[in-house]
């Protein structure tokens, strides 16, 4: 007996049954564990990939906006809208109260697969832009097909454009760009906060001038001035101080020619119109009624037109008040504003100089007021400004002279009767800055 226990006993007979099940316990609890695994990452990557899916429709929604308001300037945005994958929906706020202000701020949410699913993800962006009209006044100073000649003391608080040649006197500000189909020539102690391109030379003078963007030149560069960006010239660069790169000898691309826009009189364009049939017929009734002035007047001048419009005494404008005339405008006196909010000023003279009498003269130390925004559109002739003058505003002319003390601030303006020749629906450029993700579920 005790025999036969230990042959049973010493026996192996059976442990390969034993390790099979041990074997196929540990593979069975491997794989459920992979199993398990491969479905956590499956549901992690099906996670990301939503994640991924909502913020690239949030941007599509960002753009989308973009769009919008590249057509229309009072766009709100979109409600819940659907893509491929997922929807969207868009705010744009203005950033200030300023009804003038160009910036807006978009809010962009995504959703992925639909904001309703119970497990949707969601991303918000946002973003600054700001509106750059296209088919409007766009610039501070326009000249074409002439130049811009400037005077001491000249601030200009915007971008100047000028078909001929520009030149900047001693101690002159453009908080802008500056862009010439000829040369550029500075003077003493100027800044210019934007680029410089011109089609042919620039001349920056003085160690206390300086550009703080960079400067284009189809010509040469010559300058005792200071360049914070880059030089390029299709020319020679030399003198000054850059801080950026030299670029001689490579051209440039030339700024863009562009023109005037056309005016059209329509009477069916303002709510109230005056006719009259001469500058002195317009002059009397200016003359009763300077205190509480507005309206539309379109001021004929029969050939020969001798007979300038003469704003000589201080008036007051209580509406958006347009002037067409014929004939050649003074301004010597102040403007006030009595409408009790902003208003537009749109002064339209047809006129040609007449030997040194410019098309239209500011003179006396005009000032307007920042809440009247000021088109002074001259096709034909030159504006020109003697001593200190502070408005807020465009100005577009064939030439323009500029005097002392001289200080615009450009504000989008919009009025009726100008084609800037733009056939497409988009009426404004956007400038976008960065955008930035808020956190949002």
């Amino acid at each position: 007996m005790a025999r036969l226990l230990r042959r049973r006993f010493s026996s192996e007979s059976g442990m390969a049954m034993v390790m099979s099940i041990s074997v196929a316990f540990v593979v069975f609890a491997l794989g459920a564990v992979w199993i398990g695994l491969g479905s956590h990452q499956v549901t992690i990557t099906g996670r990301d990939k939503l994640r991924d899916q909502a913020r690239n429709i949030a941007e599509a929604g960002l753009n989308a906006g973009m769009s919008g308001l590249s057509a229309d300037a009072s766009f709100t945005g979109f409600g819940l809208t659907a893509l491929t994958g997922g929807e969207f929906e868009v705010s744009v706020l203005p950033v200030s109260l300023d009804p003038s202000d160009t910036r807006r701020y978009l809010v962009a949410k995504g959703y992925a697969p639909s904001k309703a699913h119970p497990k949707r993800v969601a991303r918000r962006l946002e973003q600054q832009i700001e509106l750059i009209p296209t088919d409007g006044f766009r610039y501070a100073l326009f000249s074409s097909p002439g130049g811009i000649s400037g005077a001491n003391h000249m601030t200009t608080n915007g971008d100047v454009y000028a078909s001929g040649d520009l030149t900047l006197a001693n101690n002159s500000t453009v908080a802008g760009s500056v862009t010439s189909l000829g040369s550029v020539t500075t003077s003493n102690n100027s800044t210019i906060a934007g680029d410089v391109h011109a089609a042919d030379d620039v001349t920056l003078h003085n160690p206390s001038t300086t550009v703080l963007g960079n400067v284009y030149a189809g010509g040469n560069v010559a300058m005792t001035g200071h360049v914070k960006g880059n030089v390029q010239a299709g020319g020679t660069i030399s003198g000054g101080t850059v801080d950026g790169s030299r670029s001689p000898s490579s051209p440039p691309s030339p700024p863009a020619p562009q023109t005037l826009p056309t005016f059209t009189w329509d009477p069916a364009n303002y709510p109230v119109v005056s006719n009259w049939a001469t500058p002195s017929a317009f002059q009397t009734y200016w003359n009763a009624n300077k205190s509480n002035f507005s309206g539309a007047h379109r001021i004929s001048c029969p050939a020969p037109c001798t007979t300038a419009i003469d704003f000589g005494s201080k008036w007051t404008i209580t509406g958006d008040t347009t002037i067409v005339a014929d004939g050649r405008i003074t301004l010597s006196r102040d403007v006030a504003n009595g409408a009790g909010a902003p208003v537009t000023l749109t002064i339209v003279s047809l006129a040609a100089d007449s030997g040194p009498n410019a098309a239209v003269a500011m003179s006396n130390n005009v000032t307007l007021p920042d809440d009247v925004k000021v088109v002074f559109y001259v096709p034909n002739g030159t504006v020109k400004f003697t001593n200190l003058k502070h408005f807020t505003g465009s100005v577009y002319a064939s030439s323009i002279a500029l005097s002392n003390q001289f200080t615009l601030t450009f504000r989008p303006v919009v009025v009726p009767g100008f084609d800037f020749g733009v056939t497409s629906s988009t009426h404004f450029a956007i400038q976008s800055g960065a955008f930035k993700e808020v956190p949002f579920s």
